[in-house]
């Protein structure tokens, strides 16, 4: 089965800006499915048919052109829009960028909020349109990286860009109670220089020392990459943010679009 992209559509300025983002790569072989939900305006409870996402054809379709999508495809629910962004699994959920949420420091609505906390499939997040060209990785050696890393890997215009790996030395301490300065770091860039090598990418590994949240903005502001790639982490819940602490500071510090995967997205 083709892995497929599915895009929210709330028709917002922002999510006008991450359309533009899609339409800017190539995407060979993959399924497109744009996906609009809401409550009924009537308030009135949905059938069941009407709250599962069903095909359906809007009076302004989505055409992304000729970007090598193997199918794109409209889907629809009557049902609240966070609901329907956890009905499947799919290979990439794409969303825009607006104001509010409780996550407002972010540059994000309350549903692309939801969908950090409950992180079901892989998400990107678009702050600005235009060709992916330059990516910076940001791993520690967690599952998570590893997932957001593979899911880097299996987009189908990788292969045009140049890969930067950042790994942080923030004194990780060991289990024998000693501070590991070189240990995890190796073993981060080693992990993902693997996985980029079987995929024969162009990709440069960087090692640095301090406190991880500000190393990476800085490697950000300095390098101006098109995506930034991290994984999420936490304790999941409603109530609780399942991004990491360091995830989270540099969503909120940097306007580059983000990739963030968890570990357990997609299985």
């Amino acid at each position: 089965m083709s892995p497929t992209l599915a895009f929210w559509d709330d028709r917002s300025p922002g999510f006008e800006v991450f359309w533009e983002w899609i339409v800017d790569q190539r995407w060979e072989g993959w399924r497109l499915e744009v996906i609009t939900a809401g409550e009924p305006a009537d308030l009135r409870p949905p059938s069941p048919e009407e709250a599962a996402l069903h095909p359906w054809e809007p009076e302004a379709p989505r055409r992304p052109g000729e970007r090598g999508f193997a199918a794109v495809e409209h889907l629809r629910a009557e049902v609240d829009p966070r609901v329907a962004l956890i009905a499947r699994r799919w290979d990439l959920v794409a969303v825009g960028v607006r104001g509010g949420g409780l996550l407002k420091k972010l540059g994000i609505g309350s549903t692309t909020d939801w969908l950090l906390r409950q992180p079901t499939s892989p998400l990107v997040i678009a702050r600005r349109p235009g060709r992916v060209r330059r990516v910076l990785v940001a791993t520690d050696g967690s599952a998570h990286a590893g997932r957001a890393i593979d899911t880097l890997t299996s987009l189908p215009w990788i292969g045009e860009v140049e890969v930067a790996v950042l790994a942080v030395d923030d004194e990780t301490t060991g289990r024998d109670g000693t501070i590991d300065r070189d240990g995890a770091l190796a073993g981060a860039l080693a992990g993902a220089a693997r996985t980029l090598s079987a995929r024969g990418l162009r990709f440069e590994t960087v090692a640095r020392g301090g406190s991880a949240t500000p190393v990476i903005v800085e490697e950000i502001e300095s390098r101006e990459p098109d995506l930034v790639v991290m994984g999420a982490r936490g304790r999941g819940g409603i109530g609780r943010l399942v991004l990491g602490s360091t995830t989270a500071a540099v969503t909120a510090a940097c306007d580059r679009s983000i990739l963030v995967a968890h570990a357990a997205s997609g299985t």
